[in-house]
C-alpha cells in the first residue's frame, strides 16, 4: 500500500498577519519595504514570516500595484545593473561587458522589466546609499557586473536583494553567478593549437585578468600537460602590466611558438602582434597568437568565442527565477552557471596539419 503525503499548503500573507497581530496590508507593506513600521512590529512580522515559511514575492506585489493603478501589466518593474566603477565609460569601453549589458537589457525587456545602470564607486555613492536608492525605487533584483580592471572589495546590503553576478565571481561573499567556462576555453584552445603543429604554448595575460576569473585562466593552463604531455612546460606570464620588453623577453627565454592571451588589456587593444613584428616574427608563420576571448577588437584573431551575450541573457533568467521564488540575500549554496565557448577560426594560427 502506497502512503501519499498531501502537499504542504503554501503559507499565506494572511497567516503571517494573523500570527503577528497586524492587518494584512501592514504585513504586506512591511515585507515589501513599501512602508516604515515600528521596529517591534517589524521584528514581529519578520518572525511570523519565518515561522510560517512565507516568502515575499516582489513580482506578485508589482503586478498587484499595477492592477490597483490600472496600469498595463506588461511592465513588471526595474532591475539594477550595478557596475563596480566610478564612471560608466570605463566598463562601456570593455567589449565583453557591453555585450553582457545589451543582451541582459533585451532579455529583461522580454520579461517586462527595465534595467537601470548604477555605478557603485561614483562620488558620494556607498553600498548603503545604493541600497536605500534601490529600495525607494522598488528595485529588488540586482545584476552585479564584472570588473573591467582590478577587482576590489564590494560592500552592499546583501540581505535585502536578489543578486546574480554577471561574468565573474566575487571571492566574498559567494553569490549566484553566470560566467564563461574559462578552464574549458584554455583546454579547447590548446588542443586546437597542438593540432596545428605548435608545442611550446605559453599563457600571457595581466594578473588582474586572472584574478577576476578566480584564477581559472592560469588553473586551466597549469593542467594542460596532464592530458597533453607532449607540450613543453612553460611558466605563465601574469604581468601586473603587460609591456613589450617583458613580453618579448619571455618569448625568447622560453622559445614560445604560440601565445594564449586576451584581446585587450585595461580596455586597450592587445599589441602583441606589433611587438612581435619588431623582432621580425610574423603571425602566424613564425608564431601563433590566440585569444581566449575573441571580441570586436581583434575579430580576425583565432581563439575562443565566449558568448558574452548569452551570459547576459542567462544572468537575467537566473535573477528572474530568484525573484519569482522570493529569494534574497547570500545563498546558503551558491549556484554557478557556466556558458560554454566555441572555437573561432581566424588568421593568427596556422592551418591544421
Amino acid at each position: 500500500m502506497i502512503s501519499v503525503v498531501p502537499p504542504r499548503a503554501t503559507p499565506s500573507l494572511h497567516e503571517v498577519a494573523k500570527r503577528a497581530g497586524v492587518s494584512v496590508s501592514t504585513a504586506s507593506r512591511c515585507l515589501s519595504g513599501a512602508a516604515k513600521v515600528a521596529k517591534s512590529t517589524h521584528l514581529r512580522i519578520l518572525a511570523a514570516a519565518s515561522a510560517t515559511g512565507y516568502q515575499h514575492n516582489s513580482l506578485v506585489g508589482q503586478v498587484m500595484r499595477a492592477t490597483r493603478l490600472g496600469v498595463a501589466q506588461n511592465h513588471l518593474g526595474t532591475l539594477a545593473f550595478v557596475t563596480p566603477v566610478a564612471d560608466s565609460h570605463v566598463w562601456r569601453a570593455t567589449p565583453t561587458l557591453c555585450r553582457n549589458w545589451e543582451a541582459a537589457r533585451e532579455r529583461a525587456e522580454s520579461f517586462g522589466f527595465n534595467i537601470t545602470e548604477f555605478t557603485l564607486s561614483s562620488r558620494g555613492m556607498t553600498g548603503r546609499r545604493l541600497g536605500e536608492i534601490l529600495t525607494a525605487r522598488g528595485i529588488s533584483g540586482i545584476l552585479l557586473a564584472a570588473f573591467p580592471t582590478e577587482p576590489h572589495e564590494i560592500s552592499l546590503p546583501w540581505d535585502h536583494f536578489a543578486f546574480v553576478q554577471v561574468g565573474h565571481r566575487l571571492e566574498s561573499p559567494r553569490l549566484d553567478c553566470v560566467l564563461s567556462d574559462h578552464t574549458e576555453a584554455v583546454t579547447m584552445a590548446a588542443r586546437t593549437i597542438a593540432g596545428c603543429g605548435y608545442h611550446r604554448i605559453g599563457l600571457a595575460i595581466e594578473k588582474y585578468q586572472d584574478e577576476i576569473t578566480d584564477g581559472r585562466w592560469s588553473l586551466g593552463f597549469a593542467g594542460l600537460r596532464a592530458t597533453m604531455p607532449s607540450l613543453a612546460e612553460i611558466p605563465a606570464l601574469l604581468a601586473n602590466q603587460m609591456d613589450a620588453d617583458r613580453f618579448l623577453k619571455w618569448i625568447d627565454q622560453y622559445k614560445v611558438d604560440c601565445v594564449l592571451t586576451l584581446s585587450t588589456f585595461r580596455n586597450e587593444p592587445n599589441h602583441m602582434e606589433a611587438w612581435l613584428a619588431t623582432l621580425g616574427r610574423h603571425v602566424p608563420r613564425d608564431i601563433g597568437l590566440v585569444s581566449l576571448d575573441v571580441t570586436s577588437v581583434h575579430a580576425d584573431w583565432s581563439g575562443v568565442e565566449q558568448h558574452s551575450d548569452e551570459i547576459g541573457r542567462a544572468a537575467v533568467d537566473l535573477l528572474f527565477s530568484k525573484l519569482q521564488a522570493g529569494e534574497r540575500g547570500i545563498p546558503r549554496l551558491p549556484r554557478t552557471l557556466q556558458v560554454h565557448g566555441h572555437w573561432h577560426d581566424g588568421r593568427s594560427l596556422r592551418r591544421p596539419l
